[in-house]
């Protein structure tokens, strides 16, 4: 009988490569769209599990539940933009992309109709990052009185590792800030 933890390591294996075969690519074929489809519907089903996707359920459960409410133009009474299709999926796979154990952003949709993602462990460490219509992030950060802004590209569903880094940094618990 196999292993839980072989068993379930497995189950991830074989959602990564659902994950991967579900995102939109080049090819045109019926066969291919075909595959999509039903790699999407694996993974959606992998992600409504608390038990196997845990947190980034929650977070992906919110900003859909955000897509909904700013689907139409002037969702907010002030002129705003619908939600774009690609900030949306854009955001769904930096969710996915976050590495176990770390924490999940809030979410919420900005005025131009991009996602903004916010890592806000204390009023004076904030970590933002804009999903919006291409690879492109844009993201800022304040820690205390230092602060910083810069531009980072999305490839093959990873976040650069200066982006993890920077939110890891802000999310940290130090304690010599705690003691200032």
């Amino acid at each position: 009988m196999p292993e839980p933890v072989l068993t379930i390591g497995l189950m991830m294996a074989g959602y990564a490569a659902a994950s991967a075969l579900s995102r939109p690519s080049s090819a045109v074929s019926q066969e291919a769209a075909a595959v999509r489809r039903n790699a999407s519907s694996v993974v959606e089903r992998a992600e409504e599990s608390v038990a196997l996707y845990g947190p980034k359920n929650l977070a992906l459960s919110e900003l859909s539940a955000l897509a909904s409410e700013c689907s139409c133009q002037d969702w907010d009474g002030y002129g705003a933009e619908s939600l774009n299709p690609s900030a949306l999926r854009l955001a769904q796979d930096i969710i996915r992309s976050l590495p176990d154990g770390m924490q999940m952003p809030s979410v919420s949709i900005e005025p131009d109709g991009c996602v903004s993602l916010d890592w806000m462990p204390s009023r004076v460490r904030t970590f933002t990052l804009s999903a919006g219509k291409s690879d492109r992030l844009p993201y800022a950060w304040i820690d205390g009185t230092d602060r910083g802004h810069a531009v980072a590209k999305f490839v093959d569903g990873q976040l650069p590792s200066r982006i993890l880094q920077e939110i890891k940094r802000i999310c940290a618990n130090d304690a010599s800030l705690r003691a200032a």
